[in-house]
């Protein structure tokens, strides 16, 4: 079961966007002068890339399988380490052009912001089965807020930016961290389909019957 539930996620959109966090961060490391907005953008796209998880075209079919929500969620949480190996990549990268980062509060930075965008995605696929595209734009709207908004990068730093006055990042994610914990267990354990999904007509013979979800897991 593994197998198929991993190969029929969103891959091109997770990849992609894991991809172009690398060159993004890439531009950063090489131009340090660039890189205080660079790498917020950069980490911004991982969170993206993380939300396109747990898309599922087939989901008015899988929604009905024995397989429980939270089974599949654990199996998709398997490709954040795309978007997880991207950041590490552009940390690497910063690291040998000897930039001076606080690399234990740029870690923290890069788990929280994936673990934000994969957050966001398990609340949507209650409600679609293919959360990806408007839970990763609202993520990136709100990680790049700080830094597009002088107002609110007074009060909240999703970057650590290197010798730079205001707030600490490491409170934002620690919070964040724990909120996006506990908000997984209840999405992923309390599950349930939409109301407009409540039933499905599966094809068995010449006439088609509906057959409701506890039916169908009864029969899977």
């Amino acid at each position: 079961m593994t197998g198929p539930v991993l190969r029929a996620g969103a891959w091109p959109a997770v990849a992609g966007l894991s991809g172009v966090a690398v060159v993004a961060g890439g531009c950063g490391a090489a131009f340090p002068a660039a890189a205080t907005m660079l790498f917020p953008v950069c980490f911004a796209l991982t969170a993206a890339a993380a939300a396109f998880t747990l898309d599922e075209p087939a989901s008015l079919v899988v929604d009905l399988t024995p397989t429980g929500p939270a089974r599949r969620t654990s199996i998709r949480a398997v490709a954040l380490l795309a978007p997880l190996a991207a950041g590490a990549l552009v940390l690497l990268a910063a690291a040998l052009r000897g930039l001076a980062l606080p690399w234990a509060a740029a870690g923290l930075a890069l788990v929280g912001n994936v673990l934000l965008g994969f957050t966001a995605a398990c609340v949507a696929r209650t409600r679609t089965g293919e959360p990806g595209a408007a839970a990763g734009t609202a993520v990136v709207l709100v990680l790049m807020a700080p830094s597009l908004v002088p107002q609110v990068a007074r009060w909240i730093r999703t970057f650590p930016a290197p010798g730079a006055g205001g707030p600490s990042s490491n409170p934002v994610w620690w919070i964040v961290l724990a909120a996006c914990v506990a908000v997984i267990a209840i999405s992923a354990g309390g599950r349930s389909l939409p109301r407009w999904r409540a039933s499905v007509v599966i094809p068995r013979r010449p006439g088609a019957r509906t057959v409701m979800p506890n039916q169908a897991r009864h029969r899977g």
